[in-house]
């Protein structure tokens, strides 16, 4: 955990400490590397959905040529993620569906209605024969539209559409080579705090996808 994060998870153990003690021990340690760009104030401001549900996010990553395809589906409000599949090939539409389908599984257990979808343009979402031809559908998008979901393509060149996922991946990156299975590594990062909810709660993305349930 970052100083910040580990602030608050040692206050919902009921421990006290400094952030700026935290911060001092982790650098010395050397787990903590200043980085003056991240320190710079953001360009964007981050958006978010209000509703579990109102929107999930999908992209595909590979941590490096030695290591298997990953697809996963999380969802905007709670950050948390609703499936994840790998495979040693890269995916396909069939993949895509798949695993959607299994995302929307997930977000029945908690009586979640997935709405809108957002995607990169790869090909095992998006048909790029498009630009040749509107009417054009890949069988993902096709798989959507009988679904009733609005899918919402990112822009070109433009990866902050999706950057939920896009962050998410670096923690892919350090952490999911610690655990025996995806389904291991996607339980133990619902089930962890996370510093865009509630902090002061040491809030994880499981409670918060509860909390965060259309009512009305």
């Amino acid at each position: 955990l970052s100083p910040r994060l580990l602030y608050y998870e040692l206050k919902r153990r009921g421990l006290s400490a400094p952030k700026n003690k935290i911060y001092a021990y982790q650098k010395e340690k050397g787990r903590v590397i200043p980085n003056p760009d991240l320190q710079k104030k953001r360009k964007r401001c981050r958006y978010e959905r209000h509703h579990s549900g109102s929107l999930v996010h999908g992209d595909t990553h590979r941590t490096s040529e030695k290591h298997p395809y990953c697809l996963l589906w999380t969802d905007d409000a709670a950050r948390k993620i609703l499936s994840g599949i790998e495979s040693l090939k890269p995916m396909t539409n069939k993949d895509s569906i798949r695993s959607f389908n299994l995302a929307e599984k997930e977000a029945d257990k908690y009586n979640v209605i997935i709405f809108q979808v957002n995607t990169d343009r790869g090909p095992e979402f998006f048909s790029n024969k498009k630009e040749k031809n509107k009417d054009s559908k890949s069988e993902f998008e096709g798989h959507l539209i009988k679904k009733g979901k609005q899918h919402i393509p990112s822009r070109i060149k433009n990866p902050q559409t999706n950057g939920k996922l896009e962050r998410l991946w670096l923690e892919y990156n350090r952490h999911r080579w610690r655990f025996r299975t995806l389904k291991e590594w996607i339980d133990w990062y619902n089930n962890r705090l996370h510093g865009a909810l509630k902090l002061e709660w040491a809030e994880t993305p499981n409670e918060s996808y509860i909390r965060k349930r259309r009512t009305e």
